[in-house]
């Protein structure tokens, strides 16, 4: 199996009205968090990854580079010319210097390893520092392809209240990231060489990447819109990712919630239910209820 999701990267313009309509939805969010680049972020906790929602905060620091001269602030910058949406994934990483090896044994050529550090905030009021080490995976003509290995440095510090992973949704964990392309068999190879040829199979118009924790779909635009019907018509160009599974405790649960918040929803059987994506983020979420919960 390949590297799993850990998380993906929601480009909002207002990040203030972001945590107010994902707290409609009924995620419990942290505080607010800030970068060196000019993006602030909040994190939606699950039990084993969790969706960033990150806006430009101060514009003037997003001419900040790494050491391998990549802009961070300034691709979620690109991916809001074009609306707000999923602008990168970052994948789970045990061991940097492990995983950058095998990266480079299926194909890519990643820049070197970088650490970033920052303050967080503990639930006992102090601040304490925290990092992550991370490996850029990008190709600049596919921008929206971007994902990152990220290996928590302080883990300990990371996941400190447990309470961050309780949702009144029921959100229990992402089970996949949909990417829509205009060529589906040309970019699945920027795949490949991260995951390793062996996590990905042919499905009916494009592709699916398994990994250990979920799956991410490279599809054109018909097969993606048969597979998510809420999802409305969309330029297949840039290839980019638009919408998430979200795997739930208890999706009775949640459908009464947003019934009772007049969150408009589609439901699509007894155990699909998707968030149109103008709720949050230019990015639709399907919610599936968690098959094995109910066992």
């Amino acid at each position: 199996m390949s590297f799993g999701i850990d998380h993906p990267l929601i480009a909002v313009r207002d990040l203030d009205q972001a945590y107010t309509r994902a707290r409609m939805l009924g995620f419990t969010l942290n505080s607010r968090h800030s970068h060196p680049w000019g993006t602030d972020n909040h994190l939606l906790f699950f039990a084993n990854n969790f969706i960033e929602l990150i806006a430009i905060a101060r514009p003037e620091q997003t001419s900040y580079a790494d050491a391998n001269g990549f802009r961070f602030a300034r691709l979620i910058e690109a991916r809001l010319t074009l609306g707000e949406g999923i602008a990168m994934v970052a994948l789970e990483s045990g061991q940097m210097a492990h995983d950058h090896a095998l990266v480079e044994a299926h194909g890519f050529s990643p820049w070197d390893p970088i650490e970033f550090r920052r303050l967080a905030h503990l639930p006992d009021g102090r601040d304490v520092e925290v990092g992550v080490a991370l490996d850029i995976l990008h190709d600049p003509e596919r921008p929206f392809l971007t994902q990152f290995l990220c290996q928590q440095l302080r883990p300990e510090l990371f996941r400190v209240d447990p309470n961050l992973e309780r949702h009144p949704n029921q959100a229990a964990r992402i089970s996949a990231v949909w990417y829509l392309s205009d060529a589906p068999e040309r970019d699945i190879g920027h795949f490949q060489a991260i995951h390793g040829a062996d996590a990905v199979e042919s499905v009916e118009g494009g592709s699916r990447v398994r990994t250990e924790k979920g799956d991410c779909w490279l599809l054109g635009a018909a097969a993606l819109a048969a597979r998510l019907p809420s999802l409305g018509p969309l330029a297949a160009s840039p290839p980019r990712a638009v919408a998430l599974s979200v795997e739930c405790l208890d999706l009775e649960a949640a459908v009464q919630y947003w019934r009772e918040r007049a969150v408009p929803f589609a439901r699509l059987s007894a155990g699909v239910v998707e968030i149109p994506p103008e709720v949050l983020g230019g990015t639709l979420l399907r919610f599936e209820q968690c098959e094995e919960c109910l066992l």
